[in-house]
């Protein structure tokens, strides 16, 4: 009996193990490539593929592929196989789990290749304007109509040209053009219309340009069904070809597109490609996300009925009727839509004022009283704001004067209002000119009834000519037959405020770039420490197996310590910046040979030279001709300045040569320079290079080692000796480091 309730545990167990180890579907990464036929430059492909990323862009539970086959330029059985071979080995190890096809190229690619490169995934397709010729599982395939209404667009050329004799159909020969032509022509033929028509399908400028010109434009149109035409290589836009039509043959045109808007046709039913995306994206989501899949085969989108008025006013066509659910763009605003809001606002106001005439008979004899009740209102106001330090101001705009009351003229420096010279047509004068726009354009708001008061920001001009920042607040308070009487205001005085917020930003900026460049300090910091310490603990090891030539050994220990030295002027480099960043750098003062200096940085700079395998000439010029040249100062530090700058120069220079010199100022100066045939430093660098922890181009720098300490350190330890250093360089052109120091020199 234990026995059998062992063996159904165990069976229970085994059956639940795959769920408790599932991952939650919730977590898994939907990969979608989007395949579009054309350019991502041409709009209808901008469009479609912006959708398709503003539906799926913000579900991070979607990974959206975006691909451009470019078919309109590259359209040959080769580019066609070397898409294939393309498409193939990007997704050979990606397990994509749908696809969306823009058009007819990407679709056709997506029959005949789509199972051998991405598998047999649902695929959304838009675009497409023969679906129905293609004999496809429509359970697998499903997408939106691209049904380009022929018979709407004919009906509105004649109605808005009905003495049109002959209709010009302009195409390409691409497969969308020829398609575009014939589903145009099965339209035509079923239509009673009163007018011919001739296709034309252009296969370059040139020739379509000069059939087109031999045409008479009187009593013609245009209908633009397709028109990618190959320009020095590459196709453009069908609407850059606006100018090109127009000097060729200059009638009204008419389109199924709604890119093609913008002074070049006049109307059409039109699509819209950011429809045909949306559309397509969110059929594929429900299908991706709906377990019984009961969505039909093919979806619509909107169609919309346009016309452009500035390109009917061109060609005298803005009077005809237009047919009815049709709209206009760029129709100017009648008198009753521009002024609306004023005319309803004047007509209340005025049956307002009726009202309050007939009120006022009655309270006539109560004038005066009112007018002293308003007078010690005003200076209880006038003593509160004072109180509260607030500035006042007051526009009679009917007068043109401006008021404002003696705190204003007191934060702007002035002894009295008297002698402010605040008037109504010179207030720009008075406000900063950066912030003139802003606070135009909030009066203008308020002033239209967009935003109920003014507020803003300004910096008004102070008695000695500069600014202060006050926050500004006010309200039209009284208008009379359609135009503004006053408007009265506070001002607020908000300069600490701004100055705070400047400080602010400004130590944000500054910290924000400490705490970048310490990272890349750090990170450069551990490769340098990580390098010699690998080849320490390397070379060790086999040291420690027992077996080991003497000669290799020997080399091993000289690595090792060749090692241990580059880490320990790593260490020492970190020391120096940190003792001068406390402020505990001393200098050690002696009295030294100089010349004996140099020759010692001779024989190290072609040590370094030979350690980095390369053949740079190098040469001292001496300023003394004596052979002892004794000074005083810290020889140490010197070398150290010299070995830094040289080390330097041998590092970014890979042929020519490297010149070490100084000249004798006077007895208590020296100039040292060292120039070399390098790459060179731009100008603008110039101030960085001496920077902590920075680094032209960290990248670059990164596979010739440093840390971008050495010229900070050399910075800071000229400045300690009471001295000054700088650079000259152009770019490609070498550099020159110079610096001087005061010292007591021997002769």
């Amino acid at each position: 009996m234990k026995q059998r309730y062992t063996i159904l545990l165990l069976l229970s167990l085994f059956l639940l193990l795959p769920q408790l180890r599932a991952e939650d579907p919730a977590d898994e990464i939907i990969d979608i490539v989007v395949l579009n036929s054309y350019h991502p430059t041409f709009q209808w492909t901008r469009d479609i593929t912006q959708a398709i990323v503003d539906e799926f862009g913000h579900d991070s539970r979607f990974r959206i592929s975006i691909e451009h086959m470019d078919t309109k330029r590259f359209h040959l059985p080769r580019h066609l196989q070397a898409n294939v071979q393309y498409y193939r080995e990007k997704y050979h190890s990606i397990e994509v789990d749908a696809l969306l096809c823009s058009d007819n190229h990407a679709f056709e690619f997506a029959l005949q290749h789509g199972n051998d490169i991405w598998g047999q995934v649902p695929v959304t397709f838009c675009g497409v304007s023969n679906i129905t010729d293609y004999d496809i599982d429509s359970t697998r395939y499903k997408g939106i109509r691209e049904d380009l209404n022929y018979r709407a667009t004919l009906e509105l050329i004649a109605t808005l040209q009905p003495e049109l004799e002959e209709l010009i159909v302009l195409s390409d020969s691409t497969l969308s053009g020829q398609l575009f032509s014939r589903l145009f022509e099965e339209t035509a033929k079923t239509m009673p219309i009163d007018f011919t028509y001739r296709i034309i399908h252009a296969t370059d400028a040139e020739k379509v340009g000069a059939q087109l010109c031999t045409l008479n434009p009187k009593n013609k149109a245009i209908y633009l069904l397709s028109l990618y035409l190959p320009r020095n290589g590459a196709t453009r836009e069908i609407i850059q070809e606006a100018e090109f039509l127009r000097e060729c043959l200059d009638v009204p045109i008419y389109g199924n597109w709604d890119f093609l808007f913008g002074d070049f046709i006049a109307g059409g039913m039109v699509l819209k490609g950011y429809d045909q995306g949306q559309a397509a994206a969110r059929l594929l989501r429900a299908r991706l996300e709906s377990e019984r899949d009961t969505l039909p085969f093919l979806s619509s989108v909107p169609e919309y009925l346009i016309t452009d008025y500035n390109v009917l006013q061109r060609y005298n066509l803005h009077n005809t009727p237009l047919p009815k659910g049709s709209q206009q763009i760029n129709r100017p605003e009648n008198y009753w839509q521009k002024n609306q809001q004023e005319i309803v606002v004047v007509g209340l106001t005025l049956g307002f004022l009726m009202v309050v005439i007939m009120v006022l008979l009655h309270l006539l004899a109560r004038h005066r009283q009112m007018e002293q009740a308003l007078k010690k209102s005003e200076n209880r106001l006038e003593m509160a704001l004072e109180g509260a330090r607030i500035g006042l101001w007051d526009v009679d705009m009917k007068q043109k004067t401006l008021f404002i009351n003696s705190w204003v003229a007191t934060h702007l420096n002035y002894d009295d209002t008297e002698m402010a010279t605040f008037h109504l047509k010179n207030w720009e004068r008075n406000v900063h000119p950066d912030d003139q726009p802003q606070l135009q354009e909030a009066f203008d708001m308020h002033k239209k009834g967009i935003t109920p008061t003014l507020d803003g920001e300004a910096r008004l001009r102070t008695a000695e000519g500069g600014y202060k920042w006050f926050s500004l607040h006010g309200k039209l308070i009284s208008r009379g037959e359609g135009e503004e009487q006053r408007m009265i205001g506070i001002l607020i005085d908000i300069e600490i405020q701004r100055q705070f917020e400047e400080q602010l930003r400004r130590a944000k900026e500054r910290a924000e770039e400490s705490d970048r460049l310490k990272s890349s300090f750090l990170a450069n910091m551990s490769h340098e420490i990580r390098t010699p310490m690998n080849a320490i603990l390397g070379f060790s090891d086999i040291l420690l197996q027992e077996r080991n030539d003497p000669t290799d050994s020997q080399k091993f220990l000289q690595l090792i310590r060749s090692s241990g030295e580059s880490l320990l002027a790593l260490i020492n480099d970190i020391i120096d910046i940190s003792k001068i960043e406390s402020g505990q750098f001393s200098l050690n003062l002696t009295l030294f040979d100089l010349h004996a200096l140099l020759s010692k940085l001779e024989h190290l700079a072609h040590t370094l030279m030979d350690q980095k395998h390369k053949n740079l000439r190098f040469h001292i010029h001496k300023g003394s001709l004596s052979t002892k040249l004794m000074m005083e100062g810290d020889p140490f530090r010197i070398e150290q300045i010299l070995t830094n700058l040289i080390s330097n120069a041998i590092k970014f220079t890979q042929e020519g040569s490297i010149t070490l010199s100084y000249q004798l100022e006077d007895e208590n100066l020296l100039t040292f320079s060292v120039k070399d045939t390098g790459k060179g430093i731009a100008p603008e660098h110039h101030q960085l290079i001496f920077e902590r922890f920075r680094q032209i181009n960290p990248h670059e720098s990164s596979n010739m080692g440093g840390t971008g300490l050495g010229l900070a350190i050399t910075k800071s330890l000229v400045q300690l000796m009471g001295g000054d250093i700088q650079v000259k360089s152009q770019k490609n052109q070498g550099a020159t480091f110079l610096f001087r120091l005061p010292c007591k020199i021997y002769l």
